[in-house]
């Protein structure tokens, strides 16, 4: 099992502003227009840090930077190991919801080792990105989100007695309207016999693939480098913030997906074999359809919907019976798995409409949003395209199958909403 550490983060200090002007989202999801209205905020935002402009320059660049704010008193290092309490009050679906986690090292082991389990693949690209920034800065800065059974209740039991103790060490309202509150919490005996049954635990990567892979590669680049690493050495450790599974606020979007171009003649026979086919309602493409569109799917957790597969048309796409996952499963892989709602798509639909392979998907022959209402506009505005708009993965499914070693196509889940970054940095140095 992984070793799980408090550690002495880089926070912001009361020189640098108001934190609601610090705070990001990590690297991966912010747009061009999004990164100009962080930068905008404040020069010390932690976009400057986390998705620095230019070319490889930049990793240097940022170390310098990151050096200097430390310097001049922006960041200071706490003095001694801490838990830092996370808690994010956000509106999903017209309701409030509060997500808690427990933010501390955990030890960064190679999949194959099975403590921290993926459930998704990840690309090449944006991993030897976040390794030049770590080789260049020797500090982490977005936590890996990760999630954890909590067989025993004693996470849950420990973040929500320190949150009803006492007022929060630093607070932020971010641009998106989402409220993030820290507690800092000195790691003494108590509090590490209190959270000792988590080391009995898996945990389960819900966001942040590629920073745990790249935070494995770092530590073993510095072991190739050192000869070897003290057990409880930073750079061992990847920062992360660990969300108990029974959390109310643990919500996963689905992640729609847009086909650019029509359905083919005959698109309803190619498919007869494993789905019913309904004909919902012609469909306009105001995005304030796209409530009543979702709400087609409520009570039908297995079913597609699709939009224009006939031009101006909404079509429900139902499983014809329980033998249609083993039917469109490829081989080596589970019922399961064949279930979950990206790949029923991709098997069940993708392939035998639009002959979509994996090498298809990687050449970007499908788009994707999380956001229904994108969904429906990129197809109005695109009289050739086809929408699918799918129900989310559950939580047990995401565990269940990184159990059994079986990882989701990229883009399967979207964990709402993204974790802050800025409220602590992780050094890999003592």
């Amino acid at each position: 099992m992984p070793q799980l550490l408090p550690f002495r983060g880089i926070r912001y200090t009361p020189a640098a502003g108001p934190l609601s002007d610090l705070l990001a989202p990590p690297y991966d999801v912010i747009s061009p227009a999004q990164q100009r209205a962080l930068a905008g905020r404040s020069p010390y935002n932690a976009v400057h840090l986390e998705l620095a402009e230019g070319g490889d320059e930049r990793y240097g660049r940022v170390a310098t930077m990151l050096r200097e704010w430390e310097e001049a008193g922006v960041v200071a290092r706490d003095a001694v190991p801490m838990l830092y309490i996370y808690e994010q009050t956000f509106r999903e679906a017209g309701r409030e919801y509060h997500r808690r986690a427990l933010l501390t090292e955990v030890e960064a082991q190679p999949w194959d080792e099975g403590a921290v389990k993926p459930h998704e693949f990840t690309m090449s690209g944006p991993k030897e990105d976040r390794l030049k920034l770590l080789e260049a800065t020797k500090t982490q800065f977005s936590p890996v989100f990760m999630i954890a059974r909590d067989r025993a209740g004693q996470l849950r039991q420990f973040l929500d007695q320190t949150v009803e103790s006492r007022p929060a060490d630093s607070e932020a309202t971010t641009l998106d309207g989402d409220h993030h509150r820290m507690w800092v919490v000195e790691a003494g005996r108590l509090e590490m016999r209190f959270l000792a049954p988590l080391l009995a635990e898996s945990f389960y990567i819900a966001d942040g693939h590629h920073r745990y892979e790249t935070a494995v590669n770092y530590r073993n680049l510095v072991i190739e480098r050192e000869g070897t690493l003290e057990r409880d050495h930073p750079a061992r450790y990847a920062m992360t913030a660990i969300v108990p599974a029974s959390d109310p606020g643990l919500v996963i979007r689905p992640i729609h997906r847009i086909v650019p171009r029509p359905a083919p003649a005959g698109w309803e026979a190619r498919i007869a074999a494993n789905f019913r086919v309904t004909a919902i309602k012609p469909i306009g493409h105001a995005r304030t359809e796209a409530p009543s569109l979702e709400a087609e799917l409520n009570g039908r957790p297995e079913a597609i919907l699709a939009i224009d597969l006939d031009p101006g048309m909404l079509h429900l796409l139902e499983p014809r019976d329980q033998g249609v996952y083993a039917r469109i499963a490829p081989a080596g892989y589970s019922d399961g798995w064949a279930r979950i709602s990206p790949n029923l798509l991709r098997y069940g639909v993708l392939e035998p409409l639009w002959d979509i392979t994996d090498a298809d998907l990687r050449a970007g022959a499908v788009e994707y949003t999380h956001d229904a209402a994108e969904a429906l506009e990129a197809v109005g505005s695109h009289p050739d395209a086809v929408g699918f708009l799918l129900n989310p993965v559950g939580i047990e499914s995401v565990m269940s199958l990184a159990d059994q070693g079986e990882r989701m196509p990229q883009k399967s889940t979207f964990f709402h909403p993204k974790l802050g970054t800025g409220l602590v940095f992780h050094p890999l140095y003592p």
